[in-house]
């Protein structure tokens, strides 16, 4: 992975094998001279889509917390049932580590809305209640129980609306289909003019098959005869387009089934027939 800009010694900014910006985690992956890659056995976590305004934060944040954190964040995505912002394992570092300062420093403050969190978060008060106890194991402090609170309220700050969650997937499938654009360009050595009709077909087609993917719901048509057939006459499109599976679902690109790859493809081959063209001027 590359990184080119350091956050502190344990933390930095890069970009991921699909061009996203990132924030990388790792012993002194911020340390030494940069740009310069840095093998993936050196990284321990990677954030997608971290607002820039917590770098600052991320800087000055000792690192256990951070790494502690990122795993109860984890945890916490695969309780709750709606979307959280990529900010939640930021905000949760400096709530941990403010709530493990307070106790270390016999500070204690009283939490008189604990029964109304339990009441409108039942599972993020119960995963607070998990987190005060791994964070009395893991930092060796001892935490009053209504520490819980204040973790639930973290957690439920950081939920997404269902509006903000549809702008959100809008532009990470829009920037799906831009990766996807540009495996074609660099393959075929062409230059895709985006504002073309053919363009906005295929646009629209490869945003349909990510809805398709998210809701494990391919395509199926009677035209899988034609599979095979296509594969044989376009061998460098089907390439390409198996490429672009690997990138428009990176965690399991078989997800795309071989139908789906056919369709792909032909929308694939319509922008390469126009790109391929010569312009007026040069005929």
């Amino acid at each position: 992975m590359q990184v080119i800009r350091s956050i502190n010694h344990n933390a930095a900014i890069g970009f991921d094998s699909l061009g996203r910006e990132v924030v990388v985690m790792g012993r002194g992956v911020g340390f030494g001279k940069l740009p310069r890659d840095i093998p993936l056995a050196e990284i321990e976590r990677t954030f997608v889509g971290i607002d820039p305004k917590y770098f600052q934060l991320i800087a000055d944040m000792p690192y256990e917390y951070l790494s502690f954190a990122a795993q109860f964040a984890d945890v916490v995505r695969v309780q709750v049932s709606h979307e959280l912002s990529s900010n939640l394992p930021i905000t949760l570092a400096d709530h941990i580590a403010f709530m493990v300062k307070r106790a270390r420093e016999g500070l204690y403050l009283a939490m008189p809305l604990a029964e109304d969190v339990a009441q409108s978060y039942p599972v993020e008060f119960r995963l607070g209640k998990f987190c005060v106890q791994a964070v009395e194991r893991t930092f060796n402090v001892r935490l009053p129980r209504g520490e819980a609170v204040g973790v639930a309220l973290s957690i439920a700050m950081n939920a997404v609306s269902s509006s903000e969650a549809t702008a959100m997937q809008a532009v990470r499938d829009e920037q799906a289909v831009d990766r996807a654009t540009r495996i074609i360009e660099r393959e075929f050595d062409v230059r895709i003019d985006r504002d073309s009709f053919d363009y906005a077909r295929f646009s629209t087609h490869v945003r349909s098959l990510l809805q398709r993917m998210r809701k494990n719901a391919p395509m199926d048509t009677s035209n899988r005869d034609l599979i095979s057939e296509l594969r044989d006459r376009y061998p460098a499109t089907a390439a390409c387009v198996d490429e672009m599976a690997r990138t428009l679902v990176p965690l399991d690109p078989a997800k795309v089934t071989e139908e789906e790859r056919m369709y792909l493809l032909l929308h694939t081959n319509r922008i390469l027939s126009r790109a391929k063209q010569p312009s007026k001027k040069s005929a």
